[in-house]
């Protein structure tokens, strides 16, 4: 018999000896101890060992991008900015799968028929993460620490008078569009969130729906960039372009391209002040997107 183990039967059993707890081993090693055990802080343990794996072990990329090292500047916007906010990006932790349609035959493997349960993106823990496009299929949650309305510019966390907070637009645009060695339509517009009191994002005014990443097939690796931006005037009225509006219709989705972050942050008293970015390229997803964007009215 083969005593030795494998590295994932060891990571098996080491995930079952946290979730189960010192307490209970000790007890199973122990006849007659069962009396002793701590039920209490044992049942707590799976809740926090499954947001352990969620966030630790999500994906990853080596340390960090910086504005310049991804390209945000001057790609998207000329100069760098100062970043006084960190966004906080977290993705589902679990999706559905799409139909593979490179994969489908007499042969095939049940997950080729999609709509199988699938790992999404979770937290992005930092910056620069690669993803699959299935992944960031679904909207996420994005949080950050709100600055006050009145505070100072040298101290944007002080107190303000009126304990107002201030308000934001939040983007995620592709910076690849359509290919990544020849965006001509840079930047493509995923999702426009404006007038969001603090950081409560869900009752902002959409102007763009949320649109997953859809790189197409042999266009390589794509960057998208989540931007906040500060509103200096507080809630104002934004002139709406073509397409503007909480729905996805033919309009919409034929004019986010070339949708430019400085233009707009300029036209509307705009200022950048925090960011996240991760980049994918093609999947089966992109096939399933594309057909339902083309199928739209």
């Amino acid at each position: 018999v083969d005593c030795r183990m494998s590295l994932s039967q060891a990571l098996v059993l080491g995930l079952l000896a946290a979730a189960i707890g010192p307490g209970h081993a000790a007890a199973s090693a122990r006849p007659g101890t069962q009396a002793r055990m701590r039920i209490g802080p044992a049942r707590a343990r799976p809740v926090a060992l499954f947001k352990f794996l969620e966030d630790v072990l999500g994906p990853k990329s080596g340390p960090d991008e910086t504005l310049v090292s991804c390209g945000l500047v001057p790609d998207v916007l000329a100069a760098p900015f100062e970043v006084t906010i960190d966004l906080e990006v977290r993705y589902p932790a679990w999706t559905r799968s799409s139909v593979d349609v490179r994969a489908v035959g007499p042969t095939s493997a049940p997950w080729s028929f999609g709509d199988t349960p699938t790992q999404g993106a979770g937290l992005l823990n930092q910056r620069g993460v690669k993803l699959k496009p299935t992944q960031v299929r679904d909207t996420p949650k994005v949080d950050w620490e709100p600055c006050a309305a009145g505070a100072a510019a040298n101290d944007p966390l002080g107190p303000a008078p009126d304990e107002q907070l201030k308000t934001y637009t939040l983007a995620l645009i592709d910076a690849d569009a359509p290919r990544a060695d020849d965006p001509t339509e840079r930047s493509w517009l995923h999702w426009l969130v404006v007038n969001i009191p603090g950081n409560e994002l869900e009752y902002g005014q959409t102007l763009r729906q949320y649109v997953g990443a859809f790189p197409p097939s042999s266009s390589g690796v794509h960057r998208y960039f989540f931007l906040l931006m500060e509103q200096r005037a507080g809630e104002q009225k934004f002139a709406l372009a073509p397409g503007d509006g909480p729905e996805l219709s033919t309009e919409d989705v034929s004019t986010r391209g070339g949708w430019s972050a400085a233009k707009f942050a300029a036209a509307n008293g705009l200022r950048v002040v925090g960011w996240h970015h991760f980049s994918a390229e093609f999947d089966p997803y992109c096939i399933e997107l594309m057909a339902d964007l083309r199928a739209l009215r």
